[in-house]
């Protein structure tokens, strides 16, 4: 299961000013105890909404997360107070303008690098190019938001407390952009972006499975653990 820390934040800076690498600090609540204050050392970037800038945090009722878990204790309990490790996704929740053709080519070109890489031609590949063109073309006609991800703020993680998710309202963050925007990525290194953050959840998984299979182990199973986990 993730850390979801969200309750407990109370302030905090992240900082994607150098490429590839997420930098800053936070401070989270603890119940009968002074506030954890974490500083960040992670590798890769912000989405595009925001790569490049640095981000304000501030929480002005933070809890612990435990209270409303009625759990003893406080939830940060075990929360290395230092992260290192790589980033998930990481968006302010912005749009970056509506849809247009544009936008579409641009995306179309980070799927195509996805596909190749993963093998994928003819019939399929035909048919994959099909359903995106017509999903793409119904946003443009609609005239829809375009967002590099969800459309609230939500920092992911992972680090080794594993996989970290702070999913925050918009009035608990403040962006600040560089004076100089950063360059656009081309399609191949948002592709591989993409890319990087899907072998790290993955890692995160199948990490979680393997401890799942060694408690399975210390309680006299045979290891094997099937399912699905959520969180």
């Amino acid at each position: 299961m993730a850390w979801r820390p969200h309750l407990d934040l109370i302030d905090g800076e992240l900082s994607n000013r150098v490429p590839g690498k997420v930098t800053g600090w936070m401070r989270f609540f603890r119940s009968g105890e002074q506030p954890l204050r974490v500083v960040f050392d992670l590798e890769g970037d912000f989405h595009e909404d925001i790569r490049g800038s640095d981000i304000v945090l501030k929480n002005e009722a933070p809890t612990d997360r435990n209270i409303s878990l009625a759990r003893d204790g406080t939830y940060m309990d075990g929360f290395d107070p230092v992260q290192r490790g790589t980033v998930g996704d990481m968006t302010a929740g912005l749009p970056l303008g509506t849809w247009t053709e544009e936008l579409a080519e641009r995306l179309k070109a980070q799927l195509e690098v996805a596909w190749q890489e993963n093998g994928i031609t003819s019939t399929e590949l035909e048919e994959r190019r099909r359903a995106v063109a017509t999903d793409y073309a119904a946003k443009i006609t609609a005239g829809e938001l375009y967002y590099p991800y969800v459309q609230y703020p939500y920092l992911e993680w992972y680090s080794d407390n594993g996989r970290v998710v702070l999913e925050l309202d918009p009035s608990h963050i403040t962006v600040i952009r560089p004076e100089i925007p950063p360059t656009k990525k081309s399609p191949q290194e948002l592709a591989r972006d993409r890319k990087d953050r899907a072998k790290s959840f993955g890692n995160f998984m199948t990490g979680m499975v393997q401890d799942l299979s060694e408690d399975n182990r210390r309680e006299g199973g045979d290891g094997n653990v099937t399912g699905i986990v959520i969180g």
